[in-house]
C-alpha cells in the first residue's frame, strides 16, 4: 500500500509538470470551487444600482442579506480614479485601508460590530464575490462626513471621498422618505419595478448638478480666495492669468494633447479671442470626464482653502497629487494610511 501511495504522488507531480501554467491555475481554481461551494450564502437575486453614474452590482441572500460588490462600492465612494479604477492593487484594497484608518476608523464603526464590515463571500455566475453589507455604504458616508467636519481628514483623495459621500447620502435620504410614503400609502404594492431605483438616480443628478455647470461660480471665486484677492463677483471681468490657471487645472490635466489640439480646432483671432468655448468640442464622454475633473477641482479647492499657510500652493500640491498633467508619473493619488 505504502508503494502504491509513493507511485501516486510521483504520478501527480508528473502530471502536474506536464500540464500548462493556465492547465494548472483551471485545476486549482475548480478544486476551491468544489471545497468552497456549499459553504457560501446563496443569492437569491441579483441585480444593478446606479449610484452618481456609478453601477454598483448588488445581491440578496436567502437569508436576506443586502449586499454590494466592495469592488463597485469603493468607485462608488470614489475611492479610485477615474482613470485608473483597478490599477495593480487587489479589487477592493483601498475600501479595506479606508476602513482600517486610525483616524477614521472609530467614526465610521461606531457601536457596530466588526462583522458588520467584514466582507461576505458569494458566488454568482461563476464568479467569487466579495460583498458588503449595504448599510456599511451609508456608515461610511456619515463617518467621512464628521471626520470632514472634525478636520480630520489628511489627504486630497480624503477630500474627494467626503463629496461624494454628501452627495450620496443627500439621495438616500431622498430615496429613504419615498420609500416610507409608499409603504405607509400602500403604493409600493402597485409601483414600477424600477421605480425607486429610477428616482434615486433622478435624485442624484439633481445633487450633482452643482458640479455640471463647465464652470460654476464657484470655481472662479475660489481661485481668487485661494490667491487671497478680493472677490469682485461675476460681474468683473476677471485677472487674465485666472485663464492661464483654469487651464493648467482643466485642460492640462484631462487628457494627453488636449489642450494642444483645442489650439488647432479653436485657435485665437487677432484680439487674441477664440471663436467658441473650449468645451463645446466635447462629446458625451468628453462631457462626462469633464465634470468628473472639475467635481475633482472644487473638492480639492474646497480642502485647501480650510488648509493654514499658502492656500494656493496646497491646493496645486493635491492638484499634482491627485490629477497630475498628463505625460507626468507623479501617482495617481496618495495613500489613505494615517500621515500619508
Amino acid at each position: 500500500m505504502e508503494d502504491n501511495e509513493n507511485i501516486g504522488s510521483i504520478g501527480g507531480r508528473v502530471r502536474a509538470q506536464l500540464l500548462s501554467r493556465e492547465r494548472r491555475i483551471e485545476i486549482a481554481r475548480q478544486g476551491a470551487d468544489k471545497r468552497w461551494h456549499g459553504e457560501s450564502p446563496k443569492v437569491l437575486c441579483a441585480g444593478e444600482l446606479k449610484l452618481g453614474g456609478v453601477v454598483i452590482p448588488c445581491y440578496v441572500t436567502v437569508e436576506g442579506q443586502r449586499l454590494i460588490s466592495g469592488r463597485a462600492m469603493q468607485e462608488a465612494l470614489r475611492l479610485v480614479s477615474e482613470e485608473n479604477p483597478t490599477g495593480t492593487e487587489k479589487p477592493g484594497s483601498r475600501l479595506t485601508r479606508l476602513l482600517n484608518n486610525k483616524k477614521l476608523k472609530p467614526l465610521i464603526y461606531k457601536d457596530k460590530s466588526p462583522d458588520h464590515f467584514s466582507p461576505v463571500l458569494i458566488r454568482w455566475q461563476g464568479r467569487t464575490i466579495n460583498g458588503f453589507n449595504g448599510e456599511m455604504l451609508a456608515d461610511i458616508c456619515e463617518g467621512m462626513l464628521q471626520a470632514r467636519a472634525e478636520g480630520l481628514l489628511i489627504t486630497a483623495r480624503q477630500e474627494i471621498v467626503s463629496a461624494q459621500c454628501e452627495v450620496l447620502l443627500r439621495g438616500f435620504a431622498r430615496v429613504g422618505i419615498a420609500a416610507l410614503i409608499d409603504e405607509a400609502t400602500g403604493y409600493q404594492a402597485i409601483r414600477p419595478a424600477e421605480a425607486l431605483k429610477a428616482y434615486l438616480e433622478t435624485i442624484l443628478k439633481k445633487e450633482l448638478s452643482p458640479w455640471l455647470k463647465h464652470f460654476p461660480d464657484e470655481f472662479y471665486e475660489n481661485i481668487y480666495r485661494l490667491k487671497e484677492w478680493p472677490w469682485p463677483g461675476m460681474s468683473k471681468n476677471r485677472y487674465s492669468v485666472v485663464g492661464h490657471y483654469t487651464t493648467n487645472v482643466i485642460y492640462q490635466r484631462l487628457a494627453p494633447g488636449l489642450q494642444e489640439e483645442f489650439e488647432k480646432l479653436n485657435p485665437k483671432d487677432e484680439k487674441g479671442k477664440r471663436k467658441h468655448k473650449n468645451f463645446q468640442w466635447f462629446d458625451e464622454p468628453g462631457e462626462r470626464l469633464f465634470a468628473q475633473q472639475m467635481f475633482t477641482v472644487l473638492s480639492l479647492q474646497r480642502a485647501a482653502l480650510r488648509r493654514s499657510g499658502n492656500k494656493w500652493h496646497a491646493f496645486l500640491r493635491m492638484m499634482d497629487e491627485i490629477l497630475p498633467k498628463k505625460g507626468t508619473t507623479l501617482p495617481m493619488f496618495p495613500e489613505l494610511e494615517d500621515g500619508s
